[in-house]
This record gives structure tokens, sequence and C-alpha cells, in this order.
């Protein structure tokens, strides 16, 4: 039996942040890890985070879907928007991609010239953000957070 590993859903800012740091590229639906000279598929997928108006009737919140299965269901897709006939959704843009390839990822060395000093401060943490309900938008920064601690943490 072949082990198809697990698949695992990126941020598209996750995957900015990793090539602007040089650990990766992307080109169309491949991603290659630069320090391996590795390439591996991705598959253009949607998150989705809050509705924008209507009722979840098709169960969509906090699901995944590729692209392709938007088209599928008839749903339009903009941006960081999707309509589902009278239901609007705000999604989060991104890749489903194999887990062992985002460890990778996550894990390959950036090129000397691209580290920060280590002295660098790190960011004070944004006590609003730490604060905010269910349903009420979190900072940006968050979403990336939460994709690197589940890669760090992967068994």
């Amino acid at each position: 039996m072949a082990d198809y590993g697990q698949i695992l859903f990126v941020p598209q800012s996750v995957l900015d942040r990793w090539s602007e740091q040089g650990r990766i590229q992307v080109n169309g639906n491949v991603l290659t890890i630069l320090g391996e000279n590795k390439n591996f598929a991705l598959t253009s997928a949607v998150r989705f985070i809050k509705m924008e108006a209507g009722d979840d009737t098709a169960g969509l919140l906090q699901k995944v879907k590729t692209t392709d299965a938007l088209k599928q269901m008839g749903a339009e897709h903009y941006r960081e928007s999707v309509i589902l006939g009278e239901v609007a959704y705000q999604v989060q843009q991104g890749f489903l991609a194999d887990a062992n390839a985002l460890r990778r990822a996550a894990a390959a060395s950036q090129p000397p010239a691209a580290k920060k000093p280590a002295a660098a401060p790190a960011a004070a943490p944004n006590p609003a953000a730490a604060q905010a309900k269910p349903g009420e938008e979190k900072e940006p920064g968050e979403q990336d957070m939460l994709a690197q601690f589940l890669l760090d943490n992967l068994q």
C-alpha cells in the first residue's frame, strides 16, 4: 500500500514569507525548496473563514475546498470572497500540499544574506488581537503564526 502522506492547507501569506526569506520558490502550482532543489505539487484552495451574508447552509465554515471543487459547486471565487447562491463567505487563499513538503520548506535554511541579525528585537504581542472574540477579524499575522505552529508541531 502506498503512503500518500498527509495533505495540509498552507495560506498564501506563509508561502510568500518563505519565498521572501529565500527558502522556496513557487512557479504556478509547483513549490521548489531552494536548498534541496526538490519540487512538490500544490493545489490551489481556499479556507472558509467567516460569513459575509446569509447562512452557512452548505456547512463550509472552517473547511478547505480546492478551486476546482468551488467551480463544480457553482461557487464564484474572487480574491478573498466566495459566493455560493445567495451566501457570501470571506476566504483565505492558499494551497493544499503534502505535509512532508511543508515541513521541509519550513525547516529549509535561509541563505546568509537573507537572515536577519540575531539581536533584532521580537515584535511585541498585540493585546487587542489576543482578546478578539469569535467571529471578529483577527490580525493578519495570526494566521501565519498558526500555520507555523502547526508545521512545527506535526508529528
